[in-house]
Order: structure tokens, then sequence, then C-alpha cells
């Protein structure tokens, strides 16, 4: 198998093949004005949302969001890799691809990661067949009201407690190697005999599964006192739990239709909800979010304007109140709805909480006790100490400055300081001058706290339409790409996508034709808020004017933006001097004469 293929071949693909005849043989089209347009084979629906546009070769759902290149939809309708679809494609518009051997090594590589993904596989059906063998197994599921086809739902499992080379010897029947099994963490080999045995006994298995359902990894709960109660595998060449999320194949149509997740810790936890209904829950398969998890939610997020809803529902003791707070500031840092976090009473659990309450009493603490971060901070900070004490005011209000630091905007920070001033019975007045004490805010704006100050506005970095405009010219158009360039330097793209989209240009040099449709093809899974960009930049309508006095015209609007910004922060700044009696003369003089410049350009 060729290790990969040439940039050549690849862009006579691209050009060869149509994406109109290609999604025509999966979905039936109609087409409308410029476009095509059939019902979505990626969710369901009734009335057509899924769009084609021949012209640009392109596709995209305006229901689910999915869209790409002709590649990207056979990778997706059929559950190919890029390398599969791409030959496919070349196979039937008779292309020839150059055979580049993959070297020893990555020969090696790719095999390993093969087998182990079959012996997985195997593994998964070895357990499945055991669960209705073990009665002690089967009583547990039904203490915890999880039936059958929920338990068929996740493929959960059994590992035999008496034989503890039942898995081995299965497998190496089968001809998997011991050493591949031990690679795997399937197996492990006893130091006192040599000999292999299972890593897992005597437990219920939970079969982990990537985002496609391809099993890659396993948790085991032991069904005695056994310790510890829950074991997992190990990280190997196919499985890092930092960057997968339990049960997401099986709630990632939920999440999309519903564009909220609920982020739980435990198996049963996930399990529990699903039994519920509550079919948009998976779980972080470690103590805290990470950055790749929540890179694999941007991809099932919706369409600007709208954002995804992440709420955490981990459990109500110490431990899950720590990991929800690590949790809360790292998904605050990406383009979600404000993450908010779940209290359960008594310290119970979501597996718990549902046995218990049910529905309806899920419902009541999703409407009223869910918190952002910074109120959750405050709930937990005031459990630790005395609010009826001037000290223990002063503990709660020294403990939560970071996170007032850390906020977003002014609005936000004035905002939490005012409900934290209610809450101990202090005056606002005080916390900002504490927070000022600090240094916390060194290198940041801090206003004087007067209830008649007007807020600063918050500086803009969406998509500007004259950027917008241009960069839709520009990545189909090399010297429009390099004239922007040299004109607006770093200000030719503001948005961090937009920034984004030119590094990669840039990047890939000659590599690039200026197709618009193949830059999909270096775009990374998990970078779906570029994939979502791209899309948007190849449904701006430029069509029907001259591609070059359009990019000049969209230059010299975003030159004479930039002014007006600058004016603008001038305004603010004489706002600010005038209110501290300082003198503004220079920028009252520095006002003028931008002034002066947009009358020269026309505006007024």
């Amino acid at each position: 198998m060729p290790a990969r293929i040439p940039q050549e071949t690849l862009d006579e693909i691209m050009r060869s093949a149509d994406i109109l005849d290609i999604v025509g043989e999966y979905v039936s089209l109609q087409r409308k004005g410029r476009n095509y347009f059939g019902l979505c084979p990626f969710h369901d629906e009734d009335t057509p949302s899924f769009s084609v546009n021949p012209e640009k070769q392109f596709y995209k759902c305006f229901g689910c969001g999915e869209g790409g290149n002709v590649i990207g939809f056979l990778m997706k309708i059929e559950n190919l890799t890029f390398p599969e679809a791409a030959r496919r494609l070349a196979e039937r518009y008779g292309i020839t691809i150059p055979e580049e051997e993959l070297s020893p090594a990555q020969l090696a590589a790719q095999q390993e990661r093969q087998n182990l993904l079959a012996a997985h596989r195997e593994t998964a059906e070895f357990y499945a067949s055991q669960l209705p063998l073990s009665n002690i197994a089967q009583a547990y599921l039904k203490k915890r009201g999880i039936d059958q086809a929920m338990a068929q739902k996740f493929g959960l499992g059994y590992a035999p407690e008496t034989d503890w080379q039942a898995l081995t010897k299965h497998l190496t029947a089968k001809g998997y190697s011991e050493k591949l099994l031990i690679e795997g963490g399937l197996v492990s080999r006893s130091a006192k005999n040599g000999q292999c045995f299972d890593k897992f006994h005597g437990r219920l298995i939970f079969p982990i599964r990537d985002n496609r359902g391809i099993v890659i990894a396993f948790g085991g709960r032991a069904l005695g006192d056994e310790q510890p109660k829950y074991l997992n595998s190990m990280n190997t060449p196919i499985y890092n739990k930092s960057a997968h999320l339990y049960a997401l194949d099986l709630a990632a149509n939920t999440i999309v239709k519903e564009k909220r997740i609920f982020i739980m810790e435990g198996y049963m936890d996930v399990l529990a909800a699903h039994q519920f209904g509550i079919t948009n829950a998976v779980a972080s398969l470690g103590t805290a979010f990470t950055d790749q998890q929540a890179r694999l939610l941007n991809r099932l997020a919706p369409q600007p304007p709208e954002k995804l809803s992440v709420i955490l529902a981990f459990d109500g003791d110490g431990a899950g109140a720590k990991a929800a707070l690590a949790s809360l500031t790292k998904l605050s840092t990406y383009d979600f709805l404000e993450p908010q976090v779940m209290v359960f009473p008594q310290k119970l659990d979501p597996d718990e909480f549902l046995r218990q309450y049910g529905m309806r009493g899920w419902q009541r603490l999703l409407d009223k006790y869910c918190y952002s971060r910074l109120d959750y901070l405050l709930l937990r900070t005031m459990e630790r100490h005395d609010v009826n004490t001037a000290s223990g005011k002063g503990d709660i209000v020294a403990e939560l400055l970071p996170a007032i630091a850390s906020t977003k905007t002014q609005t936000e920070r004035e905002s939490f300081i005012r409900k934290l001033a209610r809450q101990l019975q202090v005056s606002d007045t005080a916390i900002y001058a504490d927070l000022a004490k600090s240094g916390l805010l060194d290198g940041k704006k801090l206003t004087n706290h007067r209830p008649a100050t007007k807020p600063q506005p918050k500086k803009e970095t969406h998509q500007h339409p004259a950027q917008l405009q241009l960069l839709a010219l520009a990545i189909g158009n090399q010297k429009i790409f390099d004239k922007a360039k040299a004109e607006l330097a770093d200000n030719f793209g503001v948005s961090d996508q937009e920034r984004q989209l030119i590094t990669l240009i840039e990047s890939l040099g000659t590599e690039y034709d200026f197709h618009p449709n193949s830059l999909f093809n270096y775009l990374r899974e998990e970078n779906e808020g570029l994939r979502q960009f791209m899309l948007k930049l190849l449904e701006t309508d430029i069509t029907g004017e001259d591609p070059y006095v359009l990019a000049d015209s969209c230059i010299s609007i975003i030159k004479q933006q930039l002014v007006k910004d600058k004016i603008a922060q001038i305004n603010r700044d004489i706002s600010a001097a005038e209110a501290n009696n300082e003198d503004c003369r220079e920028l009252l003089k520095e006002k003028l004469r931008l002034s002066t410049l947009l009358i020269k350009k026309g505006e007024q």
C-alpha cells in the first residue's frame, strides 16, 4: 500500500471527480437555482436541507452542519480513510496512482495497528458472549436498572472469574501473539512463571469505542469488593484516554439534534442516562476534560451563531467537584455556550440520582441547579469558609480573585462582583480594591468603579463582510491572495479562523493550486470550526462581478474600517482622560488627523 498519494495525482482526482455524480448515487437530488437539494444521508429529516454545489464542488447540510468536498463525502458515507476514498475515486475515473511502497517500519506499524483493532473486536465479542452465562453480572445489571437491550447497545460483557486465561487462550487460538496482546493491554505476563493471564477477570466489561464505533479499549467494574473498583485499559498504539469520550458514537446524533451534551464521570452514569432517555450523555474517561476531547465536541457543534451547550454532570462528592472545576476552566476557553455544572444533592452521582428521583428530578436539577464556572466557584468556596465572620468573607474574596481577574469581559467581571458583594453583604467597592491590590490585573485595564461610567465595548473579532468577501476571493485566486497580504499585512484576516486558513495556505506553498474545495483535504478531523468556516466562504456569493475590482473595493473598505476602529479607540481614551482630568490634546490631534484621512477617502 502506498505511503501517500502524490499531490499531483490528488490534484488530478479532484479535477476529475464530479461531486454531483458521486453524491447522486446516495441521495436523490433536485435542482433549485445553482444548487441541488435532497434529504441528508447523515441525519434524519423530512425536509431536504442537504445541498450540493456543482460549480464549487462542495456539499453542505444546513440541518446537521456536515459539509466538505467529494473525498470528504465518500469518507463519511462509506466510513473510509482519506487514502481509501481517494483511491476509490481514482479507480472510478481511471486515474493511476503511483505505488510508493511503505518502508518496513511503516508496514510493521500499520500491520500492528490493524491486528490490535482486530484483537479488540474479538475481545469485545468474547466478553459479550460470556455475559449471559454470569448470574452475578446479570443480577448486578438488573439491580442497576439496565435492561438487556441497553446492555447490547453498549456491547457490555463479562470477564470470567475462575479462568484467568480464558481470553488469552481464546485469542491465541485465533492466531494472535502474546506479544501483541500485551502491547494492547489485553493480557499481562506473570513475573513469577512467565505465563500470560487476562487483564480483566470477574468484572463487568465496558467496551470503549471511538467516534466511529470501533472498539479500542475496555473498562472493567468489580462485582464484589475487589480493588480497584474500576480497572481500565492503559494507553496503547490505538488508544489514548485523553482523546476519546465514552459513548460518543452512540450520543452524537442526539448531541447534534439537541445542541447539548451531558458529560459524566462513569460508565454506569452514562448507561443510566441513556436508559432514562438522556441519549446525549458521554463520559470523560478521566478525572477532568482535555483539549483533545473539547476538539471532538467541536465537530458536533452547530453552525454559528448557535453554540453547543455543555453541561457537566459529575459526581456530587469532593473528587467530582474538583474535576468539575478543572473541566469548567478548560471548557470556558472554547467557543461553546458558557459551560455549566449540575449540582447533585447528598453527594449522589447521576446514576444514583436518576434511579432515586427519575426524569422529573433530573429536569428540576437542570432548571434550577446548573451553575456557571464563577457561580459554581462561589458555591464551593462559601461551603469551605464561614460567611458570618470578617475573616471568612476575606478568605472567600481572596480565593475568588484569580477567577474574577480571568473573566473575559468587563461586563462579566462587574456582574459577578456585584453578586459576590450581595452574597457576602459587603460593598463592591471593597472587592474592587482587593482586586486592584492583588496585582492580578497587571497589564489589564481595570476601570474605576463608578456606577455612572459606561462599560467599555468589547472589541469585535467576528468576520467583517469585506474581510469575508476578500478571503472568499483570495482562496481561489493567487494574485488576489498575494495583493491582500501585501496591502493589509497582519490585518488580512482578523478572526482566529481567518488567520488559521491564511496560515494553512501559506504553509502549503506551491502544493496548493488555489482550488478552494481541495483545502478540505488538509483540515484535520478535530478542526470542525475551520471546516465550517471554509463552507461559509464557499457559500459566499462573489459571482457576477470582476474579482479584481471587488477585491480592491474590499481592501479599501477594510483599510477605512481600521481607521474607524482607531478613532473609536481614541474616543474611549479621550473619555477616560477627561474623567481623570488628564491632558488629551495629543489624542485630539491624532483624532483630527485620522478623521481628515477618512474625509479624503470620501467618508463622512
